[in-house]
């Protein structure tokens, strides 16, 4: 082995350590769970407690629809491998997230050469959007990884002509479009490729090949929608042709692309309001254009430049069609379009020594940037300790009797507290079953005042009284304690009937 393929070696596994350091270093401690992830817990629980396979996802942020099980279907074994511990799942996800550094320098160094891999994989292994994403299990984060294995089959079907890489991305788009309904986007910017890369004539065999890809992993999903007659394909038609957030608030290009473009990747480096981001959007922009003018006659680099360029600047045009807030995570399917764009004009200041040496030092200055901006900066917040640790203190307040369960919060959902209390023997009973004599509450906001709270959980148990209340230590939640107030009968042993 040569003294470079040695180094090219030790660079390489420099960076996947990095990558797995910042994904797996004290996952369990800062991973987030809350209600959506309890939800999913619960649900992919039920695959091996209950023999239930669900061929529902969970349901989108807007619009009232679902998604395909595919997530649950990927994250289960990982539950069950970590014997029902919520942090399973989580391990997945960042373990798709050190596989999606690897697959970007892969990419990069198959195509434009080692060190623009090397560099760019290194600033994506750091970055602190991405590492944030990349050490939780939530339906959204595994994203990144299949947006560019679909990305990476498109290159390899177009460059060896090989329809079976058509299929195959073709089923990582079945995947993506289960993971977050905006990856639809990602359908338009493969077309685009192909219709800037593909003889017309291969078109229909090429469609063919894709289809059948997609049908084979979106097939869960689409077999509920055929046996229960398409209710979230009319659900997601009826938002689509809606207006309300579907559509571009201005037709002013040239101002709303540059600032999406600027809005990701202030997201994706912890700079806001600075001019460096506005610069480094504009550098890519231009350098991938000089990149794709300067290699049209090389076919291979050609159709990768043609790639970077559409998947970034395609993207943002498609998340400007959503005329609704876009969040940090809406993102998910172009993390990677703006590390891959810069990977490729990486590799054109490397070409002239002076411009190389900038870049270098670009690049190390950012590595320190995004290192000294880590997750590690912020205390742990230990949620999934916290909520075990709750679910035990209700579970010996309870009695061992029967209780029905509510939880307060300003922005969170009682799953995650009742994934843990059915997890340990003790499920609260629904209130649709039958009302307990005792309601215990968990409040997680700062004013606390169970007594006629209009949550259904609080309001079908009937008119109650505090019994008990309690405020726990080193976890900043208090727990209540209700009882059916003395001076009415109790409703106690019957189900509570919810009206309208």
């Amino acid at each position: 082995m040569s003294k470079f393929k040695k180094l090219e070696l030790i660079l390489l596994v420099v960076v996947i350590i990095l990558a797995v350091f910042f994904r797996f270093w004290r996952i369990r401690d800062y991973a987030v769970f809350l209600g959506d992830e309890g939800r999913d817990m619960i649900t992919m629980r039920q695959i091996f407690t209950e023999g239930h396979l669900p061929f529902l996802g969970p349901t989108a942020s807007v619009g009232g629809f679902y998604l395909g099980p595919i997530y649950y279907w990927m994250a289960a074994p990982f539950l069950l491998l970590w014997r029902f511990d919520p942090v399973g799942p989580a391990y997945m996800v960042a373990a798709l997230g050190v596989a999606t550094v690897f697959l970007l320098y892969k990419i990069l160094r198959e195509t434009v050469g080692f060190w623009p891999a090397i560099l760019t994989s290194s600033l994506y292994s750091v970055s602190p959007l991405i590492v944030r994403y990349s050490r939780s299990s939530w339906n959204p984060n595994p994203l990144p990884f299949f947006s560019l294995l679909m990305i990476y089959f498109l290159y390899l079907a177009v460059t060896r002509n090989r329809f079976i890489y058509f299929l195959l991305s073709g089923a990582c788009f079945g995947i993506v479009i289960q993971l977050h309904y905006l990856a639809a986007i990602l359908i338009v910017i493969y077309f685009a490729i192909v219709v800037l890369t593909v003889n017309f004539r291969k078109w229909p065999l090429l469609f063919l090949n894709f289809l059948l890809g997609f049908i084979i992993t979106f097939s869960p999903f689409l077999t509920f929608e055929i046996r229960h007659n398409f209710p979230n394909f009319k659900t997601i038609l009826e938002f689509v042709t809606r207006g309300s957030t579907l559509g571009f608030k201005t037709y002013n290009f040239l101002w709303s692309i540059p600032n999406t473009g600027n809005t990701l990747l202030e997201e994706l480096t912890n700079l806001k309001g600075i001019a460096i981001t506005r610069l480094v959007f504009w550098v890519l922009v231009l350098g991938g254009f000089f990149g794709l003018y300067k290699n049209w006659k090389d076919s291979n680099k050609r159709l990768i430049y043609l790639i970077g360029l559409t998947w970034f600047l395609g993207g943002l045009t498609g998340l400007r069609f959503y005329a609704g807030t876009i969040f940090d995570y809406y993102f998910g399917l172009m993390f990677v379009a703006p590390f891959l764009l810069a990977g490729l004009v990486i590799a054109i200041f490397w070409q002239n020594k002076v411009l190389r040496i900038i870049t270098a030092g670009v690049v190390v200055n950012a590595l320190v940037f995004f290192a000294l901006n880590g997750f590690y900066r912020s205390p742990p917040n230990r949620l999934i300790d916290q909520t075990s640790r709750a679910a035990d203190f209700i579970i010996e307040q309870s009695g061992n009797e029967p209780f029905n369960f509510a939880l307060i919060s300003d922005h969170n959902s009682n799953h995650a507290y009742r994934y843990f209390l059915e997890i340990k023997g003790h499920k609260p009973v629904e209130l649709e079953t039958m009302i307990t004599n005792q309601l215990l509450i968990v409040c997680e906001s700062k004013q606390c005042a169970p007594l006629g709270h209009p949550i259904w959980e609080i309001a079908g148990f009937g008119r109650a009284e505090i019994h008990q209340e309690w405020e726990l230590p080193n976890i900043p939640i208090r727990v209540f304690r209700l009882i059916h107030w003395s001076g009415a009968p109790s409703p106690a042993g019957k189900p509570a009937i919810k009206e309208g």
